[in-house]
């Protein structure tokens, strides 16, 4: 059976061929399907690909995200940033900008959206390095901005920045660079530390100048020397001068204790390198007169010796022993007379009777040998109060009185004595006003003697004349002369103290003591002595105070005779305390308490007077003025240089009290420095047996040889002897 079409047939018998007949049907069919949806699909594709078709859809739908997002599919990114700039999406727009290379408001956006990175990296393109920069650093890209600071020369912030990011070689050498040593240097400095290397680190701060840090490194490399050198920059001298001792430069610590006025110490490190000259004149500073006689024995230098030790007053330390030194140098050069002279004046010195009358009978001896009639007499009259009646020595004095030539006029005094300026005066004189008893005598040094145009005395600056008149010589001290005056300006009786030439040693010294005097002068006590002025004239330091007529406490304190009157003893000690007291409480410490010191008014008042000597007890000066004090009444503290505040002013009170209990010093013979340093204080009772057991504490307490141990105000002290001696 076969079909027939369009004149065609087929043969419809074959099964076969039917099968490939509707095959080729079916492929022609699918093809054409296919094609038909593919030219659908390539006419939706072009109609999509027109250019913001679908954008400007979005838009009109008002999704302006997608629109943003299409724009930037679409590649046209200047679009995209302005649509990211409406939706505030800045950083996205800053990004859409940078694409489309409009780099300024791509910078702006980042920036603003706060992604410095990004605009770092637009400022780099577009060349403007200091925004660079900027950007770099608010984005905490420290290397990057130190390499581009480098670049441009910021040398400052460069450093600034390596440092940040631990680069600190390169930091270093920018900073020397720059011309910054002492900067680079600190920088180093602190680095070394890290690592322990304290020496490098030391030399480090040296060139920074931190001399704080400089010591601080050589204390921990254990470098003593180099420490004591810092601390001579930092001002501590005397803490420098102990560490030098102890790295033994004994000469650098000399100078500097010398430096500072420590001369009991300077002349210890002098003397252990042999500096022997340099010793003595510290000690001579000192006041230690003793040490000097001894030194300059030792030398051979004996005229020397004999001159130091014949220049010692009654009232200053070692004065029997030194007395009784310079005798035996005088007999050694054989001069008997001089040797004679100075064992007479021992016969009013603090000692044990029997003591005092060897001596006066040794230089009775000497006087006699040597023909010195007239004195041999005087020293006969002054034993004779101390021969007990029928006695060997009112026999042996009387035997040569007897012997003696008939009185004759007394030789001149030789011109070449070498007493003759420092021969104690005969017999204690009454004093109308403050000055001690070691200033009345035949003492005068210097050119303060009298004399001049007129009545104006030679060595008083003459400027003062217009202001002061009518001036009388009252005596002279250790370190000054006085002067009763006239205040023409006010009308008033004043007392002028000149200081001495040479007792205020340094400029530091002298400036020290005008500001002593200047805040003693603030006190208002009617027990303290007013200063009324004050200065420095054509180089020599004075101060006028207040003019009382009395005399001295050391007046009514007579040599082996306890105060009788209790009463009046304790009056005068509890105005004494509360002038002292008063000082202390201004912070001031008079450091030369003594009977000398304190003036018994007509009226009865206590005054205590020449805060001169004074310390202020504050953070700036250290040990910085000259030795005060007298030595029977000074603290240990005083003597050896430790620091010294109003304890050791109740120390000096202590002694006075026991020389009221006793009428003896508690210290008066040998090396005075050493007993007050670690002597024990003596029994009261072995010199007063009425005393009882609470006098004794009350000396001991008042005189510990450790401040902490003693009163802690005069008026403790005082209170004390009032319950001992008026509860009876």
């Amino acid at each position: 059976m076969g079909l027939k079409r369009g004149g065609c047939s087929m043969d419809t018998s074959d099964p076969r061929l039917f099968s490939y007949s509707l095959l080729a049907i079916v492929v022609v069919v699918g093809t054409w399907a296919i094609h038909r949806m593919m030219t659908k699909f390539s006419a939706e594709a072009a109609e999509k690909a027109k250019p913001g078709s679908d954008v400007q859809a979005a838009l009109a739908r008002g999704d302006v995200a997608l629109a943003a997002r299409l724009a930037t599919e679409s590649g046209d990114h200047e679009q995209a940033a302005r649509l990211f700039e409406r939706l505030g999406r800045l950083g996205d727009a800053a990004r859409s900008y940078r694409q489309a290379k409009i780099l300024d408001r791509a910078a702006d956006l980042f920036e603003q959206a706060k992604e410095f990175a990004g605009a770092a990296a637009c400022y780099k393109r577009l060349g403007n390095q200091s925004a660079q920069l900027r950007m770099l650093q608010m984005a905490k890209d420290w290397a990057g901005a130190a390499e581009l600071a480098e670049q441009t020369n910021d040398l400052a912030l460069a450093a600034e920045l390596y440092q940040r990011v631990g680069q600190n070689d390169k930091a270093i050498g920018l900073l020397r660079r720059m011309g910054k040593p002492q900067v680079a240097a600190k920088l180093q400095a602190a680095l070394l530390e890290v690592e322990q290397q304290w020496r490098p680190a030391a030399e480090q701060w040296q060139v920074a100048g931190d001399w704080a840090r400089v010591l601080g490194c050589l204390e921990h490399a254990g470098d003593v020397a180099g420490s004591a050198a810092a601390l001579v920059k930092l001002g501590r001298v005397e803490e420098a001068a102990d560490r030098y001792v102890q790295a033994q430069g004994y000469s650098e610590a000399a100078q500097l204790f010398e430096g500072i006025g420590l001369y009991r110490k300077a002349a210890l490190n002098h003397q252990k390198v042999g500096n022997a000259d340099r010793a003595i004149h510290c000690l001579t500073m000192e006041g230690d007169k003793l040490t000097v006689v001894k030194l300059r024995t030792a030398m051979g230098q004996v005229d020397e010796a004999l001159r130091v030790a014949l220049s010692v007053g009654p009232s200053e330390a070692a004065y029997v022993e030194m007395s009784v030194l310079a005798a035996r140098l005088a007999l050694e050069k054989g001069d008997k007379a001089t040797a004679g002279r100075t064992l007479a004046a021992l016969v009013h010195a603090p000692l044990a009777e029997a003591d005092r009358i060897a001596h006066g009978r040794k230089a009775l001896d000497l006087l006699i040998e040597v023909g010195d009639v007239v004195r041999a007499r005087q020293l006969i009259e002054r034993l004779q109060p101390l021969a007990q009646p029928a006695s060997e020595l009112a026999i042996h004095l009387k035997d040569v009185d007897a012997k003696l030539p008939a009185p004759a006029i007394a030789p001149p005094r030789p011109a070449s004595s070498l007493r003759a300026k420092s021969e104690p005066a005969i017999a204690q004189r009454r004093i109308s006003d403050q000055v001690s008893t070691e200033s009345v005598g035949e003492n005068t040094l210097g050119d303060f003697g009298g004399g001049g145009d007129g009545n104006w005395p030679n060595g008083v600056p003459a400027a003062l004349s217009n202001r002061y008149g009518a001036l009388e010589r009252l005596g002279q001290g250790g370190n000054g002369i006085v002067y009763k005056a006239t205040d023409k300006l006010l009308g008033r009786q004043v007392v002028l103290k000149f200081m001495l030439e040479g007792s205020m040693p340094t400029d530091m010294q002298r400036k020290y003591f005008l500001r002593e005097v200047k805040l003693a002068a603030q006190l208002n006590h009617s027990n303290v002595v007013h200063i009324y002025d004050m200065g420095e004239t054509d180089g020599v330091l004075w101060y006028a105070m207040e003019f009382v007529s009395g005399k001295s406490l050391t007046t009514y304190l007579s040599f082996g005779q306890p105060v009788e009157d209790p009463k009046w003893m304790c009056n005068i000690l509890d105005q004494f305390a509360a002038a002292l007291d008063c000082a202390h409480g201004a912070g001031l410490v008079h450091r030369d308490i003594k009977p000398d010191n304190v003036l018994v008014a007509d009226d009865g008042m206590v005054k205590l007077l020449d805060f001169g000597l004074a310390r202020v007890r504050d953070e700036g000066f250290g040990e910085l003025s000259v030795l005060a004090g007298t030595p029977y009444y000074m603290a240990p503290e005083q003597m050896d240089g430790s620091n010294v505040d109003h304890r050791a002013d109740l120390y000096a009170l202590g002694v006075v009290v026991f020389r009221m209990f006793t009428g003896y010093l508690p210290f008066s013979e040998g090396n005075i420095f050493v007993a007050h340093a670690v002597e024990p204080v003596p029994d009261p009772r072995k010199f007063n047996s009425k005393l009882d057991e609470k006098a004794l504490h009350i000396v001991q307490k008042a005189m510990a040889k450790k401040p902490k141990d003693r009163y802690s105000t005069a008026k403790e002290l005082a209170e004390d002897v009032k319950s001992v001696f008026l509860a009876r």
